[in-house]
């Protein structure tokens, strides 16, 4: 029988919700760990997500509440520890993770087919959004990146397991493991030093290294059998609202999954993975150096205009909003016609009077270029618009200033 852990804090609406996908599972016995109280004004919430606990009455549940607060990697630990002293395998599931009803069957599923393959570090039940090829055949895929989303492991797996930011230069002596640690995502490692400075409390990440450090992997269902419902910025590591990583929860129960035999990695799945966690380094030296080019148009009285002319294009839309969206509208506007706005996460109807589209309202959109304003951020975007199929014209702002810098030949004039 594999033992689930239940982690709890101060999130009662979240809790109850899991707690009822629980019971649509028919887990046999639930061990849940409340963290300690961190903060005396979180006390009322605390409470009544203590209430909440003792009122399961639907299986067999042991609770452990804290009377310190050890924070979220610690409790973790030490509550699959707990859970490893009495199992063989293990569930970590946060209060903001909701189950899909067939989420027990297909971890069971996994964890007797991958028992005794060791190159198969962990297990989930949801993952973070990538795109699945329409000709994938499998009902999960391996991945380099690890995914908390009601993660499972197996003890012999657990039983090594430190967070130590050491294991990184065990990484990098490796050309094979510096591979797999470079397609799990370039934020990783600005993750465990984020750590290491007491920034982020995170148990997860030095997982990926771990299991990276051993040449592992990690499985995740190409349909989401849990989904994470906390991203709106109240959550441990998540202070920021987004639904850049979010599934649907559309995972169903079957008599039997298409499982792969062995460790079977699909590249497609592996670049577009890498796409969606690309962090770029180079955020503000882009908008510099786009700010640079452009000034040397403006003193060569050019103009972002003509790409436009040039290019036929009559009408668009910007992703982004701010001063190079500003600079853009001043230079095209009245000859090109803004369609509307795009963010990643829409915060406010209308700017300069035009619609402002999201992630999660775009359906009625036109079918005319979109000039992307955060270049940096390209590979994640046009990763959303491949998932969403958004077959819109994307052009980068920057690849618009260099070709009016190139047709007007002022690249070499000094």
């Amino acid at each position: 029988m594999t033992g689930l852990a239940f982690f709890v804090y101060k999130r009662p609406e979240h809790t109850k919700k899991v707690i009822e996908s629980i019971k649509r599972n028919g887990f046999e016995k639930v061990y849940i760990f409340q963290d300690g109280l961190k903060n005396e004004k979180d006390r009322p919430l605390w409470e009544k997500v203590s209430e909440l606990i003792k009122g399961i009455d639907f299986t067999e549940t042991k609770i452990h509440i804290s009377d310190f607060n050890r924070g979220l990697a610690e409790s973790i630990i030490y509550g699959m520890n707990y859970v490893f002293e009495r199992h063989n395998t293990a569930i970590a599931l946060e209060d903001d993770i909701l189950l899909a009803d067939g989420f027990k069957t297909l971890m069971e599923t996994m964890f007797d087919k991958y028992a005794s393959n060791k190159k198969v570090m962990s297990i989930c039940g949801g993952g973070y959004g990538v795109i699945i090829p329409e000709t994938y055949p499998y009902d999960v895929y391996f991945s380099y990146r690890m995914s908390s989303v009601a993660f499972g492991t197996w003890k012999d797996r657990w039983a090594e397991f430190d967070r130590d930011p050491r294991m990184l230069a065990e990484i990098y002596k490796n050309s094979e493991k510096t591979e797999m640690l470079e397609n799990a995502g370039n934020d990783i490692e600005k993750m465990i030093f984020a750590s290491i400075k007491g920034e982020i409390d995170t148990w997860a990440t030095y997982w990926s290294v771990y299991q990276i450090n051993n040449l592992g992997y990690h499985m995740i269902p190409t349909k989401g059998y849990a989904m994470d419902i906390g991203r709106l910025g109240d959550g441990t590591n998540t202070t920021d609202s987004t639904i850049r990583y979010d599934i649907e929860l559309d995972g169903e129960k079957k008599e039997r999954y298409n499982l792969p035999q062995d460790i079977y990695i699909d590249q497609t799945i592996v670049e577009d993975s890498r796409n969606l966690f690309k962090i770029a380094d180079n955020k503000m030296n882009c908008y510099f150096d786009i700010l640079c080019m452009w000034m040397r148009l403006y003193h060569k009285k050019a103009s972002a205009l003509e790409y436009f002319l040039d290019k036929n294009i009559l009408k668009i839309y910007i992703y982004g909003i701010g001063n190079l969206t500003e600079f853009l509208c001043y230079d095209i506007c009245p000859h090109i016609e803004i369609a509307g706005y795009i963010l990643e996460n829409r915060c406010c109807d209308e700017y300069n009077g035009k619609k402002v589209y999201d992630m999660g309202h775009y359906e009625d959109m036109e079918d005319v270029p979109i000039i992307i304003i955060p270049s940096y951020d390209s590979a994640f975007i046009r990763h959303f618009f491949s998932k969403c199929k958004i077959a819109n014209q994307v052009i980068m702002i920057d690849d618009i200033i260099r070709y009016v810098l190139n047709k007007e030949k002022l690249f070499d004039d000094r």
